[in-house]
């Protein structure tokens, strides 16, 4: 089952994918921040929070691998 992902303020709700429910929210104040597949709300937000959290590692794991390369690279220009 899918659900929308909706903030207001700090406040993180996720409820089932229908069209007509999400536009009731966001006209209460709450904005998108994603859809996810999961079994319950609850699933939900851990999903995104995973999600979020894999977006975060990705980056800064190929930059620990990348980094001695360039260390070792620059250390040979500079001689």
């Amino acid at each position: 089952m899918d659900f929308y992902i909706l903030k207001k303020q700090e406040k993180l709700v996720a409820i089932p994918a229908d069209e007509q429910n999400c536009k009731e929210y966001l006209d209460d104040g709450y904005f998108y921040v994603d859809k996810v597949a999961a079994c319950n709300e609850k699933s939900a937000l851990k999903a995104l929070q995973a999600k979020q959290v894999k977006a975060f590692k990705t980056p800064a794991v190929l930059l620990l691998l990348v980094l001695p390369i360039i260390l070792f690279a620059w250390m040979q220009i500079s001689r």
